[in-house]
This record gives C-alpha cells, structure tokens and sequence, in this order.
C-alpha cells in the first residue's frame, strides 16, 4: 500500500502559540526561519477577518450547488499511478507549452486507466491552455473574487465541456452559478476554518466537515495538495509556479509581464483587485537554467543554474514559502512523494541562508531548496528542480516498466528520490 504521509497537520485548528509549534518541528530549524513560520500563520488569520464575512454570505448563496454537485473526497484515490502536473500563469510558461502540448494533448485521448497524467490548471490558465488544445482534466479555482469570471466563463469552447471545475463553497456565486448552466461540472473542497465550518453547519450542508483541505492560499499549492493528500498520486510536477517577476524600468510593461499571457486585469485598481503586486518593491533571488553539453543521467549535475535579483510580493512570498514548510514537514514521515518544480525560474526552491540585507547580497547566502528536501526515512530527494520533460520521461520511464496494478514492492528509477507504487 502506498504511503501519504501524516497530513492530519494541515487540517488542524488555528494554534494561537505559534512559537511552540514552530519548535516542534525540527525540520524546518536553519531553513524555514521561526518569523517567517509565524508570518505565515498570522497572514491566514488575517485573511479570514478580512474576507471571513464574504466567504460566509457565498456559502449562504451556494448551497444549492453544493448539493448538486461532486465533492472532493469522491476523486480519492484516482492519480494513484499517475503523475499530477500543475500549470500555473507565471511568465515562464513558455518555457513548457510544446511540452506539455507534446505529451499531455496525446495523453488525453488515451481511456482513463492507460493515462499517465492529470492536469490541474489554475483559472487564470484555464483558457490559454485550451488556445493550445491542451484541455485539462481540472481547473482549480480558490479565489473569491468577481473579477476572474471571464477567465472561467466567457467564451469557453465546447472542446472543454469535461473539464471539472475544482473549487470551494465560498467563491463568488455568479461563477458557479454560469459554470453550473454551462453543464459543467463542479468539485468541491471545504477550508478548516471555524468560521467557514459553522457557517456550513448552520446552512445544512452535509458533508462540509469531511471535505476539508488546506490549500497553502494559491492554485499551484492547492494542486499539489489535492493530488498529493486526494488523489493518491506520488508524483507532482509544478509548471509556470514562478511566484515572481522580471524587474523592468518601465512599470506598466513589469505588470504586462507579470502573467505569461501578460493579462494583468485581474490585480489592476479598477478591473480586478487592486492589490496590483505587480508594482511590489519586495526582492528575492530567481534563477534561470538550461541543460549542460554534456547529459548526465544524475539529475543534480545535468543543469547550469544562474540567480538574478528579481521582484515579487509578500502574497507570492508567502505562498512559496508555505510550499516549502509543508515539503519540509514530509521528509519526517516514511513517504514517498516527489515534488518537481518544472517551472524553469521564479523563486520558488531558491533559499536564503540569512535574511539579513547585507548578507542577501552575496552570492554564498543562497542555496536551492533541492539541497535539505531529502526524506529521513529514505534518503531520497523529496524536492526537485527540473525541466518539465526530463521530469516526464523519469516518471514514464518508470511507471511503464512494470505493472502498477501487480506492484507491491518499492520501485526506484535511476535518479534520485523517485519512487512510484
């Protein structure tokens, strides 16, 4: 049977003693530092207050869809020998649209138990995948706002009528209800919160408690925890999750560049948010790669790597560090899950040594996250940056060398940390 890991952690309620949980988890001391694990913690708090009475009145207005539609914990089980590929919109997804274009379009048309991967796209990719033909299994939704309607509802093909809308009970009721007279489906997951608990609880919905998950704020950290935690799948390769920006001179053409579609009306003042992070002056180091000369079968020597300075917000900051903190979490229990980070730049995996200004600026403060993500049990490498196809052919390499079904035994590939029963 495979193992998961303990992740009865993340459904947990909010501890207020954020320090004494903080030093009961030894794993994270030297590299998830003790104000950034509270940071974390207190940015949840404060979005509940802030969007607590929102969520609660969608909740009031979505009931009907909540008992029409699937829920979370009836696709438990289904990614088990398949490998999960979250695509975010980060401006690296050029990088990966051949790609995923070369194997995930040829792959979709296969019957379900021949399939080797699914797709969980983030809303704001949900349609420039399909411009490319590539229609994703799921598109996870955990925003509240009005504002990405479009990017879900209007103008969507037929080709993308199967496409399962991945989402919670408390998002904006005008999408759900278009996306439901779409005929299209809708899956839903429950945040642990106590606020959006008793809510539920007094609106009748049945179910609500069992169908919590903590999504980690974003739609990149929500796929992985649902392929990971429901699905049942081992394999995880994170696409376009740059949570981060080039720096330009010009302002308007940083926030063009901001998205890999360069759509940025979603965060703008008046067409979306307003939270507008693509003007953040918060710095951190990117890094580019590309493949060496010279192909080695070790995945740790066969890229050259380069940091940058680049821009980012505390929003995406956040979401990159929580990602680590839970992976970190994970090297504890005896699992075996990989994380690839596919994304070929950003910031997400790239660690600092000191947060100190001075210290930020030398070129020894910073190290990859690849280095310390190495699971206790089994030695193995939890977390991995990789080009999105050397992580794909690693992954069939494996899985079509046995028969998964008939498999009990642990089974390693050639390169490290990876594990697939």
């Amino acid at each position: 049977m495979t193992k998961f890991g303990k992740f009865e952690h993340l459904k947990e309620e909010d501890k207020d003693d954020f320090s004494s949980l903080y030093d009961e988890r030894k794993e994270l001391h030297g590299i998830v530092s003790k104000n950034n694990f509270e940071f974390i913690r207190q940015v949840n708090k404060s979005t509940l207050k802030i969007l607590g009475e929102e969520w609660t009145a969608n909740i009031r207005q979505n009931k009907q869809y909540w008992e029409k539609h699937n829920k979370i914990r009836d696709m438990i089980g289904i990614g088990r020998n398949k490998a999960v590929i979250g695509i975010g919109a980060g401006p690296s997804f050029k990088k990966n649209q051949d790609v995923l274009c070369k194997y995930v379009i040829e792959d979709g048309m296969k019957p379900w138990e021949e399939r080797e991967f699914i797709t969980i796209a983030a809303n704001h990719q949900f349609k420039p995948l399909l411009e490319l033909g590539v229609i994703p299994d799921f598109v996870l939704l955990v925003d509240a706002a009005y504002t990405v309607k479009d990017q879900l509802i209007k103008d969507v093909p037929e080709s993308a009528k199967h496409t399962q809308l991945i989402t919670g009970c408390h998002v904006n009721p005008y999408i759900l209800e278009q996306w439901d007279r779409q005929g299209r489906g809708i899956i839903f997951y429950t945040t642990p919160s106590d606020l959006i608990q008793n809510e539920a609880r007094e609106q009748g919905l049945e179910g609500f408690a069992e169908n919590r998950l903590e999504l980690g704020g974003n739609c990149l950290n929500g796929a992985w925890m649902i392929g990971t935690a429901v699905l049942q799948s081992t394999v995880f390769m994170g696409v376009a999750n740059d949570l981060s920006f080039e720096l330009k001179d010009d302002i308007e053409e940083q926030r063009k560049a901001y998205y890999a579609d360069g759509d940025y009306s979603s965060n703008a003042e008046v067409t979306g948010s307003g939270r507008d992070e693509g003007k953040s002056e918060k710095r951190w180091a990117g890094y580019r790669m590309e493949r060496k000369k010279i192909i080695t079968p070790d995945m740790k020597t066969r890229y050259n790597f380069e940091l940058d300075v680049v821009g980012t917000s505390y929003t995406l900051w956040v979401y990159k560090t929580w990602l680590e903190t839970m992976l970190m979490t994970q090297t504890q229990h005896p699992v075996y899950l990989h994380y690839f980070n596919c994304t070929e730049g950003g910031i997400l995996g790239v660690m600092a040594r000191s947060e100190d200004e001075d210290e930020m600026k030398k070129p020894e403060n910073w190290y990859f996250f690849d280095e310390v993500c190495i699971n206790h049990h089994t030695g193995r490498q939890v977390y991995m940056t990789a080009m999105l196809e050397d992580a794909i052919n690693m992954f069939i390499k494996v899985r079509r060398s046995y028969r998964w079904q008939d498999c009990k035994d642990a089974m390693y590939a050639d390169g490290p940390g990876q594990r697939m029963d």
